[in-house]
């Protein structure tokens, strides 16, 4: 069997090697590029994640002073209506008097409760904003560490940029590292979604609880009136 001529054999060596280099040379910026642009993805949702949750916690807090306001009105005005001093009625003023504490013990309760209602409601989004927190720490501290291995790379390639670039490559690529800074991602759109869904059903759980306590109130409203109606009663014979 004939063999090739050195010079063809040396050509395609030399052509197949330019292309292998050229293919590695792809390959490496493409993964760099992916990269960097994942970076640039999780700068830029930090970035607006901080003014969403700054305008979506302005927000929770307006629609929770909106709703804990018209029910403590509710209950204001049940009261002024139950208790209210009649004009020259000496006897129920006397009643009023005497029985002052429980009318009292009745507005503190619902504010008591009330109070309960605005606790709940804050402790439930803030575990959510806890949740983006440690997704956004992880996220900073693979970037960190992407900044490290580039430097490293670096001076481990000094004046030598494309097997620097190769050597980050190579290790974001062993790492599994752009994968995993994808999945971050997502995990921090998913922690956003979740912290505004949880929001709003803080914000529904704070209507009913307040509702429920104001159903309580007017309960203690009638107890009280009854009370009152059989001291005025008595003061009539």
């Amino acid at each position: 069997m004939v063999g090739y001529p050195c010079n063809i054999l040396f050509f395609l060596f030399l052509h197949f090697s330019t292309r292998q280099c050229e293919l590695m040379s792809i390959d490496v910026k493409g993964i760099l590029q992916q990269c960097n642009s994942n970076i640039n993805t999780s700068l830029e949702l930090d970035r607006n994640d901080k003014m969403l949750i700054a305008n979506w916690t302005a927000e929770f807090q307006v629609k929770q002073v909106n709703i804990t306001s018209h029910y403590r009105l509710e209950m204001t005005r049940h009261r002024e209506h139950s208790f209210r001093k009649v004009n020259f009625n000496t006897k129920w003023k006397q009643c009023l008097r005497l029985h002052n504490k429980e009318i009292k013990i009745s507005k503190i309760s619902y504010y008591d409760r009330e109070r309960e209602c605005l606790k709940k409601a804050n402790s439930g989004d803030k575990e959510r904003k806890t949740t983006v927190s440690q997704v956004e720490k992880e996220i900073k501290k693979w970037r960190k560490s992407y900044k490290y291995l580039s430097n490293l790379c670096e001076v481990n390639n000094p004046d030598d940029k494309e097997n620097a670039e190769f050597c980050l490559a190579d290790y974001i690529k062993r790492d599994n590292y752009d994968s995993t800074f994808e999945r971050l991602i997502i995990l921090k759109l998913e922690a956003m979604s979740d912290l505004l869904q949880q929001m709003n059903m803080c914000l529904s759980d704070l209507e009913d609880c307040l509702r429920v306590s104001l159903s309580e109130h007017l309960e203690n409203i009638r107890t009280v009136m009854e009370t009152l109606n059989h001291c005025y009663t008595r003061n009539e014979k």
